[in-house]
């Protein structure tokens, strides 16, 4: 294929389908027509002789080819971007642009109010699209550029990623208010006997915990008794008040639950790792205006709470 024959704004659609596998929202992400996507979907795959993306239950699925010119045609197309809107700067006021954050449903429920509110009112045409995926993953979406930002615990990303510590954080007890065996404090006793609720999230490194909450039953000779696992925070608060469950979760998490149930929290009978909240982004983003302010925003934001 002669690339000359090829229009470029062709690989844009090309670009928007691998990461969205919808005509209808790839369409809306690059402010075309459906007509439009088909259209340029029917000219790239005459230019390819291959389908590139086939329907299936799960959307448009990319065939091999296409899987295989991803590398190169993101790569290419990030280094047009940067060469193209590196010298402009960025009026979070007039700015027309999409975001993507990787974080759990915990975070969406810790950041998302507060900097929505803030885009409102200093950047109204700033939209954020979050990501549920695993953090390895992830890492791979963020090098390709499809994730801008990470948000939460992330302590096993390799190279090539920049970090930035938002706050310290730990966690405390959840039950009911009114619980019967739990009142004025959380005595080690109480914690032991407890039916425990755990949440395990997809993102992040809950599991940092767990292990510590474990090790402290094994060092008293007792048995845990989880009587619930859970990979959501959905509908969390309704359930610890409608039952005598104890759950672990981060200070703000609590706080959160707190405002939408009878519920209430306590300092843990033993000492719980701390940990850093940060956020990390790929170098490919580092020097990107846009980018700078919302990580610049995020900083101003959530920074110091501790």
């Amino acid at each position: 294929m002669n690339l000359r024959s090829l229009d470029l704004n062709l690989l844009l659609v090309f670009e928007s389908m691998l990461r969205t596998r919808s005509t209808t929202v790839t369409a809306e992400e690059l402010n075309l027509t459906q007509s439009a996507v088909s259209n340029a979907l029917k000219r790239l795959r005459l230019a390819f002789g291959d389908p590139l993306f086939v329907k299936t239950p799960q959307g448009m699925w990319p065939t091999d080819l296409a899987l295989a010119l991803a590398p190169p045609v993101t790569e290419g197309l990030g280094l047009i971007r940067g060469a193209v809107e590196a010298p402009q700067d960025f009026v979070p006021a007039n700015a027309q642009r999409t975001f993507r954050l990787y974080l759990s449903d915990i975070g969406q429920l810790i950041f998302m109010p507060k900097l929505m509110a803030t885009l409102a009112a200093e950047a109204p045409g700033v939209r954020i699209v979050t990501v549920d995926t695993t953090p390895r993953e992830a890492q791979n979406a963020m090098a390709m550029g499809d994730i801008d930002l990470t948000l939460g615990l992330f302590t096993r990303f390799s190279s090539g990623f920049h970090q930035q510590r938002l706050f310290r954080e730990h966690y405390v007890a959840l039950v009911r208010d009114g619980h019967p065996t739990i009142r004025e404090r959380l005595t080690g006793e109480a914690f032991l006997s407890a039916a425990h609720a755990v949440y395990r999230p997809t993102a992040g490194h809950h599991d940092v915990f767990e292990t510590a909450v474990e090790h402290w039953f094994a060092q008293a000779g007792r048995q845990r008794h989880v009587a619930l696992r859970m990979a959501h925070s959905m509908g969390l608060s309704a359930l610890i008040a409608a039952s005598d469950l104890v759950v672990c979760v981060p200070t703000r998490l609590g706080r959160a639950l707190k405002a939408a149930a009878d519920l209430r929290t306590y300092a843990l009978p033993f000492d719980g790792p701390e940990f850093d909240i940060s956020q990390l982004w790929h170098e490919r983003f580092h020097t990107d205006a846009g980018h700078r302010w919302l990580r610049s925003t995020i900083f101003r934001l959530f920074h110091g709470e501790d």
